[in-house]
């Protein structure tokens, strides 16, 4: 097939995995709403409703329903759906079942739509389709849908969609709106077999993180809501108790440092093959190291004793902001302008 045909056909399937993706949007929207307590339920009813949706998403291995999601005591045992809750073996009612299986569905679609859009792309350029920051862009944004699609049906994490698939949907408008670069040749710094393992490791930390970020701030949220409970719940207590968000986040963020560090180290590789030194102080490479640094005290301060988790979890958000600029400001904006100028803005 033609480069020409590819390429356009890559701005076919992008433009179709936005459609599919705000459908899934708005599955998950009605399906958060629907987990919300009733109006019409007592508060004994929505009391037991909350506590029957209680689930532990990351715990220590061998816990019952650790991963998978089913309800557990304080002790870590199962426990029975409490009576009086909605039906559903995790205390949801069958309306919101449905609605966050067709998010879910939806949201697999889309991202099948939007890795057939990155695919076409390298083919019609015929190298890794990661050459600038709308590729990039795409490309990170599919790693995303992908990391999130396949922990999604494993622990249930239908209540997660809408705090992925909105920010996904964001980064493929601004690819689309502002950062749309035709398909074309790399710069020659970037001819390198080190193109396709130090950025493509980067997608999937990246994608670690941006999940890790959206449980952290509803662990924030949750937090506070279970330290002053509403007069009448919502949505928010039909999600997993704060210390079990944060647990979730600490996991996804474990995984995120791991990657990140091969990128790291991947990437002095990769500066001295092609410039003849490990360090220069390039931005990026600073801000690369800055983002390890932050992770780095996040992780730290996790594994200390009277720490309150809290906090740890601002440094891991103070983490994540320093990704957002490491890939929009340090590529974007001159005053950063280095040997990574590869935005082909």
């Amino acid at each position: 097939m033609p480069a020409e045909t590819l390429a356009a056909n890559a701005n076919v399937a992008l433009y179709s995995s936005m459609v599919v993706y705000t459908l899934a949007l708005l599955a998950f929207t009605l399906h958060l709403a629907s987990r919300a307590p009733s109006r019409a339920a007592g508060p004994g009813q929505e009391r037991g409703a909350a506590a029957s949706r209680t689930s532990v998403l990351v715990g220590a291995p061998g816990r019952p329903g650790a991963l998978r999601g089913g309800p557990v005591g304080a002790s870590g045992a199962p426990t029975a759906r409490t009576p009086g809750a909605p039906e559903g073996e995790d205390g949801r009612g069958i309306a919101s079942r449905q609605r966050g299986s067709i998010g879910l569905t939806l949201t697999y679609l889309a991202t099948l739509l939007l890795v057939a859009s990155v695919a076409m792309r390298g083919l019609a350029v015929a190298r890794p389709p990661w050459g600038n920051m709308f590729e990039f862009a795409t490309a990170a944004a599919a790693a995303v849908g992908l990391v999130y699609s396949a922990l999604a049906r494993r622990n249930r994490w239908e209540w997660l969609g809408v705090f992925v698939v909105g920010p996904v949907l964001l980064v493929l408008g601004l690819a689309l709106t502002v950062l749309y670069t035709e398909a074309g040749e790399l710069m020659p710094a970037l001819k390198s077999y080190w193109l396709g393992i130090h950025v493509s490791v980067a997608f999937v930390a990246v994608a670690f993180f941006t999940i890790a970020c959206a449980v952290g701030v509803l662990h924030l949220v949750r937090a506070r809501r279970e330290e002053k409970p509403p007069a009448r719940p919502g949505f928010l207590e039909s999600l997993p108790p704060a210390a079990q968000l944060e647990r979730t986040a600490y996991g996804l963020n474990m995984v995120g440092f791991i990657l990140w560090t091969f990128t790291l180290i991947a990437g002095a590789i990769w500066a001295k093959e092609a410039w003849g030194a490990y360090w220069q102080w390039d931005p990026k490479e600073v801000w690369t190291f800055v983002i390890w640094t932050v992770y780095a005290a996040y992780m730290h301060s996790r594994a200390t004793a009277g720490v309150d988790h809290r906090r740890s979890t601002y440094i891991a958000l103070a983490g994540y902001a320093s990704v957002i600029v490491n890939f929009t400001l340090v590529n974007l904006v001159s005053t950063f302008v280095g040997m990574h100028n590869y935005s082909g803005m």
